[in-house]
């Protein structure tokens, strides 16, 4: 059973760990890291989650990432992260951190509260989307959409891909590394 770190809303350890699912079901909040891996002619791979996740199943997500384990670093999780489900054998110092950012979200078909202060993360790379050996258990299909196309999908109210239900979020998220990758 995984257990998280519980934290207030002011991103300040609770010192408390509580099972992951309870976590969700209580609306805790608790810390994750977001890597934005780019690619510097593709753009940013975007997934589809695994249909057997209880957090918002198959829908699309546009960074990897996952919870911390107590007492682990964004850095260091984020590095797990790229290893565990993109295949990557990566180090806290192949990531380059961009911000924290408090995430309010529902899974409103799961009834499960997603209460997350992310670590954001980038992480560039030339590897085609086909050669990742990604995680069949958490992900299903990988690919890279070009920023402009990415940014004009989570701006209209029907998009080509079904996301994650954050897309204001993920709007804000995207131009933070945004800024990042065109600076020299």
């Amino acid at each position: 059973m995984e257990y998280l770190a519980i934290y207030n809303a002011q991103n300040e350890p609770l010192q408390q760990t509580l099972p992951r699912r309870q976590v969700h079901e209580l609306g805790h909040w608790h810390r994750t890291a977001q890597i934005f891996v780019h690619h510097p002619e593709q753009g940013y791979l975007c997934h589809r989650r695994s249909r057997h996740k209880d957090l918002f199943p198959s829908l699309w997500d546009i960074s990897i990432g996952g919870h911390l384990s107590p007492g682990e670093s964004y850095e260091t999780c984020a590095a797990r992260e790229l290893s565990e489900e993109l295949g990557l054998a990566v180090t806290p110092a192949d990531v380059r951190f961009v911000a924290v950012m408090s995430i309010d979200g529902q899974d409103e078909q799961a009834q499960l509260l997603d209460r997350e202060h992310a670590g954001i993360f980038l992480y560039q790379t030339q590897r085609e989307a086909q050669s990742f050996e990604f995680q069949r258990e958490e992900i299903e299909v990988v690919q890279y959409v070009p920023v402009r196309q990415l940014v004009g999908e989570l701006q209209v109210p029907e998009p080509v891909r079904a996301f994650i239900p954050l897309q204001t979020q993920f709007l804000e998220m995207l131009q933070l590394v945004q800024e990042l990758v065109l600076k020299p």
